[in-house]
């Protein structure tokens, strides 16, 4: 009884010993792979410090074990690693999730990912990874390559994942088609392939695929008709096919798609009208057909989309009027309606709608006046754009004191009269665009008061009289784009005004000229003459900053102090009445790009320290009256004669005229010759005056006294009675 009980001791001790035998070699081979994980990388946040023998494997950064203390998750995601991805990771046989994303990794991945059995989430999204799209292993749930650089067609393999959820290939440089055998991925919920280069039809397999919840084919070359099979897709919710080469109309079979919350189509070539049945989708939050070809009109039946909140019809075909429905959609809170041709006056039921945020009517046929309730009807309104339409009249004092504005756009129009004070309660105001209407009266200096605005655009209207400012020390704290060209201001240039424009002296040196002012859903944009051209800026640099003051009737000096505006990209103060030198101080404009001054009576000669503006692309100093040598080297050389014309004493490169050595105009031989016989000329005309002169003064002495001593002359005494009685 006893050996047989001791034996069964031996049994079980020997049981146990392998186990953990087993046990101690398995976790030694999951140390060994993934050291040397870690010795193909490169790990300068030193993230990976305490992978080392001496710390339990269990404890290592970014590792996670199961409860038999092997390894099962690895999440090393936006740890600033670079180098390869060994192989050795994807031998570990317990892993189950391996998270690489937001890294530097480069170079190829294993192309078989069979080996890890239990491997259910793979993410190595945002790295370098090149190299063709690897087989997967049958387990796998979650695969995200997304945002790298691999390359090649979707193998038909991928047909094989047959337990994915999530296939995210989306922004790399994939080409081809898309392989129907990814409809075999029935338990599919999210298929992103957006920002390739994929070609040809949608697969009308897809419609088998009836767990998709999201399709992300956008920013491709995709071409044909949308297939109609795709609206059997119940389950979607999220449907984003834009900036394709998409055509024909938007199927009726889009009702089907009661799930549907956003429907992106915009950037296509589609056409015909609107679907009734798109006026079904009860759920649709997101509605995007913007930039294809639709037309008709937008029928009042939009207000079954209780939900909708943001609506983008933008340059498409669409007449008629702006439906009154859209004031009875509780939750809008976008509208964008521009580069269409709708016609008739802006609904007053709009102001009903008290959630909107952005209101964009612009580059439409609209007209009557701007609806007064515009200005007070919602506090969320931060983006109203009107611009080039036919509104007329006058803009009433209506913005209350909690107005939200941010961006006023009605460039464009037909209006007149002065600007409303009440625009001044817009605190928030970052931009206004006023110009190229009929507005008259004088410069609102009270908006000086409105700390955030940037951008202030009056160009091409009828405004008089002198600039001046408020009476507050800090006038204008922010403002780095002013355009006031085209009227008829007066007075000398505003030094009161420019002394306090900070943003135009010390714009951060940190801010990146890659960001842009913006809104939701809408980028800020302004036209201004840039070199000489009137130009469009689709979108506003935060870096951008000029002064334009052209075709008034600003008389004086440059005032020296524009000089310390050293922030100024573009300056213009052409035809004008300025008088004066060039002040020496616009040397210190060391990131001028564009100075135009022609068309003034500016003297003097040009002065030698505005070849320290190493940026300067464009100069126009013509029709003045400035003499002298034109200063050489840096910009300057690569200046072109009209930069100067009508400057009858300036001298040297690029003109023909070269000057003395002191400097002054060289003149010509045939110059002297014609200055010699002017002169020679004048010298004997004065001649003949000056004994002219001489004989008929002694002639007059002889007849006056022979007249005299015989009597006055009645004719005498006749007119000197007239004159003085």
């Amino acid at each position: 009884m006893l050996n047989k009980r001791a034996k069964a001791h031996s049994l079980l001790f020997m049981f146990m010993f392998l186990l953990i035998l087993k046990f101690s070699l398995s976790q030694g081979d999951e140390l060994e792979l993934l050291l040397s994980f870690k010795s193909s990388v490169n790990d300068p946040s030193r993230f990976l410090s305490n992978w080392n023998f001496s710390t339990p494997l269990c404890l290592w950064h970014g590792i996670s074990c199961n409860d038999f203390s092997r390894v099962k998750v690895i999440e090393l995601t936006e740890k600033n690693i670079s180098g390869i991805i060994s192989p050795s990771i994807f031998h570990l046989s317990d892993i189950e999730i391996i998270n690489l994303s937001t890294n530097q990794f480069s170079g190829k991945i294993p192309n078989d990912l069979v080996s890890p059995v239990l491997l259910r989430h793979l993410n190595l999204s945002n790295n370098y990874l090149t190299g063709g799209v690897p087989n997967c292993s049958i387990s796998l749930e979650i695969l995200d390559l997304g945002n790298n650089l691999f390359s090649g067609k979707i193998p038909p393999q991928i047909g094989v994942c047959s337990n994915l959820k999530e296939l995210h290939l989306g922004a790399n440089n994939l080409v081809g088609r898309i392989p129907s055998s990814i409809s075999n991925i029935s338990s599919l919920e999210i298929l992103t392939l957006a920002c390739n280069k994929l070609i040809g039809q949608i697969p009308h397999a897809l419609s088998k695929m009836k767990s998709l919840k999201w399709i992300f084919f956008g920013h491709n070359n995709l071409s044909g008709e949308i297939p109609r099979e795709l609206f059997n897709l119940v389950s979607l919710n999220h449907l984003d096919l834009v900036d394709n080469n998409l055509s024909g109309q938007i199927p009726s079979s889009l009702g089907n798609l009661t799930n549907l919350q956003y429907l992106f189509l915009y950037e296509n070539k589609l056409t015909g009208l609107l679907p009734r049945s798109i006026f079904g989708l009860k759920k649709l939050v997101e509605l995007d057909l913007s930039y294809n070809h639709l037309s008709g009109e937008i029928p009042e039946l939009i207000i079954e989309l209780k939900s909708l909140e943001i609506l983008h019809l933008s340059s498409n075909n669409f007449i008629g009027k702006i439906p009154n429905a859209l004031a009875f959609l509780p939750r809008l809170q976008l509208v964008r309606l521009s580069l269409n041709s709708l016609t008739g006056e802006i609904p007053s039921v709009i102001c009903n709608i008290s959630s909107i945020e952005v209101l964009n009517l612009a580059d439409n046929n609209l007209s009557g006046t701007i609806t007064p309730c515009l200005g007070n009807f919602s506090i969320s309104l931060s983006i109203l754009d009107l611009q080039r339409n036919s509104f007329h009249g006058t803009i009433l004092e209506t913005f209350r004191e909690d107005c939200g504005l941010r961006n006023i756009n009605f460039n464009g129009n037909k209006l007149e009269g002065s600007l409303p004070r009440s625009l001044a309660n817009c605190r928030n105001l970052e931009m206004m665009d006023i110009g190229d209407n009929k507005m008259n009266g004088t410069f609102p200096y009270w908006l000086d008061t409105l700390p955030e605005l940037q951008v202030l655009v009056l160009r091409s209207n009828k405004l008089h009289g002198v600039l001046r400012s408020s009476k507050i020390i800090h006038p204008f704290p922010k403002l780095r784009i002013l355009d006031l060209a085209n009227n008829d201001f007066t007075g000398p240039l505003p030094k009161g005004i420019i002394k306090s424009m900070k943003a135009m002296m010390n714009l951060s040196e940190q801010q990146s000229s890659l960001q842009y002012m913006h809104g939701r859903y809408y980028y800020y944009h302004v036209n201004l003459t840039v070199k000489g051209f009137y130009s469009e800026f689709p979108e506003i640099s935060k870096t951008l900053t000029s002064m334009d003051l052209s075709n008034n009737n600003f008389y004086g000096e440059i005032p020296s102090l524009i000089g310390k505006l050293s922030s100024l990209r573009g300056l213009d103060l052409s035809h004008n009445s300025l008088s004066g030198q060039i002040p020496t101080s616009l040397g210190n404009l060391t990131s001028l790009e564009w100075l135009d001054l022609s068309s003034n009576k500016l003297t003097g000669q040009i002065p030698n320290e505005l070849t320290d503006m190493t940026f300067l692309a464009f100069l126009n100093v013509s029709h003045n009256r400035l003499t002298g040598p034109i200063p050489q080297g840096k910009q300057f050389s690569t200046l072109e004669n009209g930069s100067y014309e009508g400057n009858l004493a300036l001298c040297g490169f690029p003109l023909s005229k070269a000057c003395n050595n002191d400097g002054r105009k060289q003149p010509s031989p045939s110059f002297l010759k014609e200055a010699d016989d002017s002169e020679s000329k004048i010298s004997f005309g004065w001649k003949i005056v000056l004994m002219g002169y001489g004989c008929g003064l002694i002639f007059g002495a002889v007849v006056g006294y022979l007249t005299f001593r015989n009597g006055e002359p009645k004719w005498f005494v006749a007119l000197y009675r007239v004159k003085y009685h």
